[in-house]
């Protein structure tokens, strides 16, 4: 049974409507796939990496995590960008378009973007526009990018940070950013692989 197919539940976060992973994946494809192809392989690598999650969730809080994936960069097109801050733009058109709530708010706040806001000086924005719900699968949708390198290629987080470094420079905005979040980074994907751990044990 494909996701899409699941009958809604009720799970953590309490009824729920459908989340349609293809219509994710379609918006995604079509902001990112034409425009920025190198984003399009990371974004399907990262949503696919999220798909491991249903060890974890049920179907609609794996649906939730996978749609959220394929969405979490879309705030890089050349459509959507407006403040050049991804998770700010992304977010906000996410809203536009009426997608749920949930996901709006994964994007908002993925790979700890309240940390890099700062460096944007849209904390402020960012935090009224978007309040952050905590018991959303944060963690796990970091987990995903940040073992994702640029072109979909599966990364330690020790690889990606100094992917990272090394493509931006030391002294630009995302390094910057990155020396700041990095212990925050790190304690995420624990958190998740703690997660994954847990729910093979039970398998």
């Amino acid at each position: 049974m494909s996701l899409n197919a699941a009958p809604p539940r009720r799970g953590a976060l309490g009824w729920q409507p459908l989340i349609s992973v293809d219509k994710a994946e379609g918006l995604a494809c079509r902001l990112l796939a034409g425009t920025l192809p190198p984003r399009w392989q990371h974004v399907q690598a990262v949503a696919e990496r999220a798909r491991s999650f249903r060890l974890a969730y049920d179907r609609e809080e794996t649906r939730l995590l996978v749609a959220s994936a394929f969405l979490h960069d879309i705030g890089y097109a050349p459509d959507v960008k407006e403040t050049g801050f991804h998770p700010l733009d992304g977010a906000r058109h996410l809203r536009r378009l009426g997608f749920d709530e949930r996901i709006v708010g994964l994007v908002a706040h993925h790979s700890c973007a309240d940390i890099e806001a700062t460096f944007h000086q849209l904390e402020g924005q960012l935090a009224r526009e978007f309040p952050i719900d905590h018991r959303l699968p944060h963690d796990a949708l970091l987990y995903c990018d940040l073992t994702t390198g640029p072109n979909g290629e599966s990364l330690s987080i020790d690889e990606r940070l100094v992917d990272i470094r090394a493509r931006y420079g030391p002294e630009h905005l995302v390094s910057r950013f990155i020396n700041v979040a990095e212990p925050e980074m790190r304690a995420a994907v624990a958190r998740a692989e703690d997660l994954l751990s847990a729910a093979l044990i039970l398998v």
